[in-house]
């Protein structure tokens, strides 16, 4: 029987989130070479390289620590070619823009087929997820009030978590 670890804290005392993989190595790579014999591209082992290591991320992320983090791993890798392999990734549905920081930074994660919105803590910078059913409810009673057939949605909450004490 293994032994759960203790979630790690975060600054304010609150378990940091832990995110449940998205999809199975098989499942992921099997869309990606769907997509990509349906679109006539060749597969390469440096955008399997890639692609290994953005989808098996276990938080949010943004291109620049991707590049840093393929470029461990595989120094060879350009910044161009993690690029376009996000391009591609996002393209084939197995990656997602997320969410923008307030530096205007994009941030992506890999996709997951249970919506779910964010919460950004402006203190610590964590990104915690959630689901609300009322406030689903809400947006598709909105989008029908006003005649829309909604699509998708990005709900970003920015917020202090009021539980770090103020340097006053």
């Amino acid at each position: 029987m293994s032994k759960e670890r203790p979630s790690p804290k975060l600054p304010c005392g609150r378990p940091a989130p832990v995110r449940q993989p998205r999809m199975t190595h098989q499942s992921w790579r099997n869309n990606l070479e769907q997509f990509l014999k349906e679109r006539n591209l060749r597969s390469s082992q440096q955008r399997d390289e890639i692609a290994e290591i953005a989808m098996n991320s276990e938080s949010h992320f943004d291109i620049q620590t991707l590049i840093k983090d393929v470029q461990k791993k595989h120094p060879q890798a350009s910044a161009a070619t993690v690029y376009r392999t996000v391009r591609t990734l996002v393209d084939a549905g197995l990656l997602i823009e997320t969410l923008q920081l307030s530096t205007d930074v994009s941030l992506y994660e890999v996709t997951d087929p249970d919506h779910h919105d964010h919460i950004v803590c402006l203190d610590c910078k964590t990104i915690f997820e959630f689901h609300d059913d009322g406030i689903e409810t809400a947006q598709n009673q909105l989008l029908k009030g006003l005649n829309f057939k909604g699509d998708r949605h990005h709900h970003v909450l920015y917020a202090h978590c009021g539980l770090i004490k103020s340097k006053a």
